[in-house]
């Protein structure tokens, strides 16, 4: 409680160390937009991020989802997930869960709890089976940048949820990491690392 991270991002380098001197990393440093400065402020936050823990009851979490759909209250649901992307266990009723909350037009993504690192989503069982009912990565964006896209983007009123679904592991300002560029996962297989180099083992 005594330390402040408010400004942290974890995966990237930082844009300048200040010491005797003030050193810039300008290669880290986008290039300027074009055009004139416009401040978006029709903000959709209705979405709510839930942290899980082992042993959790999925019961409370459907009657959320429901009640969040019928009253129109919920539109996004941010999971913080283990890891790379991984759930408590792979529980039918977990599943079955967000695929209904899927169903009902509510936009579920994957994040981690992790502070350095990102969400693997096709590399383990629990990802695969997260990303078949449509759980969508957030690959390695803070919970902060999440809520702020998400509610950008809903509140632009001109996308589906399946569209903005797709946007979240595209850059708009340098806030995730495209997948592609993303480091291979702990623990892959040579056969994984010698893929990406573009090499082939016989």
């Amino acid at each position: 409680a005594g330390e402040m991270h408010a400004f942290d991002s974890p995966n990237l380098a930082p844009l300048a160390t200040v010491g005797i001197s003030i050193k810039e990393n300008e290669h880290l440093i986008l290039p300027q937009a074009r055009g004139a400065l416009r401040v978006h402020t029709k903000m959709d936050t209705r979405l709510l991020a839930l942290r899980l823990v082992p042993g959790f009851d999925d019961t409370i979490l459907r009657y959320m989802i429901k009640a969040g759909a019928e009253s129109g209250s919920l539109r996004a649901l941010v999971l913080q997930l283990y890891g790379t992307g991984n759930a408590p266990m792979v529980k039918d009723d977990l599943i079955e869960c967000l695929r209904e909350a899927r169903e009902l037009g509510i936009l579920v993504i994957a994040s981690t709890q992790c502070h350095r690192g990102s969400v693997m989503m096709g590399h383990y069982a629990t990802g695969q089976a997260l990303e078949r009912v449509g759980v969508v990565s957030s690959n390695d964006m803070t919970l902060e940048a999440i809520s702020c896209k998400v509610a950008y983007l809903l509140g632009r009123g001109d996308l589906s949820i399946d569209e903005i679904g797709n946007l979240m592991t595209v850059s708009m300002r340098g806030e995730v990491t495209h997948t592609d560029a993303l480091p291979p996962p702990p623990f892959t297989s040579a056969y994984q690392r010698a893929s990406r180099k573009g090499r082939y083992f016989y």
